[in-house]
């Protein structure tokens, strides 16, 4: 990628519409595949109360999340972008449910299906920490303003 780190933190969450939840399981880490999108600085999952991540998280709501650039062939993982967040993860307030189920079908309409079902809710990650790697040896830490700001300008996402 070229350009700033905040263009290429763009580009990364324009282009990737699934990230990967690391929670804590009743072994250890478990790390699951999970569709998102991003509401008020936050990133909005929707689960099955059915799935072990879902479990996991009712249990211990501190989270990682992770956002990489899919894989090109010939192309280095070492120097594959990455967006590396923390956070807890807990539903999303009723007051807010509209919004982040708008904001969520916009990215996954695929997911319309799913809001009929009834052990599926929508969580979100209340973002404390971002590490942004943009390539083998590029990497610094966003701060939560810098996030807030990134993440305001997502609205315009498919």
């Amino acid at each position: 990628m070229t350009g700033s780190w905040q263009e290429e933190i763009s580009q990364l969450l324009q282009q990737c519409f699934i990230g990967f939840l690391a929670s804590t399981g009743e072994h250890g880490a478990e790390a699951s595949m999970a569709p998102f999108a991003i509401d008020r600085g936050n990133i909005i999952l929707h689960l099955s109360q059915l799935a072990r991540h879902s479990k996991n998280i009712l249990n211990q709501p501190d989270v990682g999340f992770m956002i990489c650039t899919p894989e090109i062939e010939k192309t280095s993982p070492l120097a594959l972008p990455r967006l590396s967040i923390q956070g807890k993860v807990e539903p999303v307030p009723n007051a807010y449910l509209d919004a982040s189920k708008e904001a969520y079908l916009k990215r996954i309409p695929d997911a319309e299906q799913l809001f009929t079902f009834a052990d599926f809710s929508l969580f979100q990650i209340v973002v404390s920490h971002i590490q942004w790697v943009g390539g083998f040896g590029s990497s610094r830490k966003v701060t939560l303003a810098s996030w807030n700001q990134l993440a305001s300008r997502q609205g315009t996402l498919k």
